[in-house]
């Protein structure tokens, strides 16, 4: 079983997913063969949960319950195959709304929440909104069983709610970082210095002090802004990882990344200025 279905678990006893954490306990290893988009999908090796590896879970887990406990094979094959598209990396839209007015209001919702960032600010959040609405859509298409249809149907009622009492955060712009981590050309890797900073945050987290950290990821100038906004992304995850694996919780973190923009020393197009390859951790208190 994969380490990032930790999180799956932990937020499972919580009441975050749409079927009880023990139904992924009970399934996670097991093999569907006449849902093989499900099977691809569970062996998919994802990372930690920015919104699209979050929305892979949630619809892996959808999947399985339509496999497992409604015994809707088509069902689970259609979150499968939404799951393994968010697993890629691509985007993965809502459903589109029937005729419903109650579904085409959720979908408004939803497409709110995207537009207000939500994918940052609360991703796992979103995620359930997302997948709990789909599964909503699709009860109400198949028509067959009211109760699955009201509880996708609270479910998303309930993700509303707490994406709704969500407060954007200020502009990192308006912020100082707490803590500034410097990287060498087209790395990625954390050195001492920077494993020593991820474990003052963590120590600092499990004060209960500090409600959330805001990572952000940038470049130099060196280099095409599309290789170099990859690169500012792939260090802001390697900060992520490492806090996550420190004992910082998943679902407190947020990352963003923004390649050459806002450089702390103003170059050139084309300079390697070292104090702009860097990761900035801002802590919420």
């Amino acid at each position: 079983m994969r380490k990032d279905r930790e999180l799956l678990t932990q937020l499972g006893r919580r009441g975050v997913w749409l079927a009880p954490a023990l139904a992924l306990l009970a399934s996670a290893c097991a093999s569907y063969p006449d849902v093989a988009e499900l099977d691809e999908l569970k062996q998919r090796e994802m990372g930690k949960p920015f919104f699209g590896e979050l929305l892979a879970l949630q619809y892996e887990q959808l999947a399985i319950t339509e496999a497992d406990y409604r015994d809707n094979t088509a069902a689970a094959r259609f979150y499968a195959d939404k799951g393994n598209l968010a697993a890629e990396g691509q985007a993965v839209a809502p459903e589109a709304p029937t005729s419903a007015p109650e579904l085409q209001e959720a979908h408004l919702q939803l497409i709110t929440f995207f537009d207000e960032d939500m994918d940052l600010i609360a991703p796992a959040m979103l995620a359930r909104a997302q997948t709990s609405y789909d599964c909503w859509v699709e009860e109400s298409r198949q028509g067959d069983s009211e109760d699955n249809l009201a509880q996708c149907r609270e479910e998303f009622s309930q993700a509303v709610a707490a994406l709704a009492a969500q407060q954007p955060p200020p502009p990192l712009s308006e912020l100082t970082p707490d803590h500034t981590l410097f990287f060498a050309t087209s790395s990625t890797r954390l050195t001492d210095e920077d494993q020593a900073i991820v474990r003052e945050v963590a120590a600092a987290v499990q004060t209960g002090d500090v409600r959330g950290v805001r990572i952000a990821g940038y470049s130099d100038r060196a280099g095409n802004p599309q290789s170099n906004l990859r690169l500012s992304q792939q260090r802001a995850r390697s900060v992520f990882d490492a806090l996550s694996d420190a004992g910082v919780p998943r679902e407190i973190m947020s990352a963003e990344a923004f390649g050459e923009v806002d450089p702390l020393i103003p170059t050139a197009d084309g300079v390697a200025e070292a104090r702009n390859r860097r990761v900035e951790i801002y802590l919420e208190r």
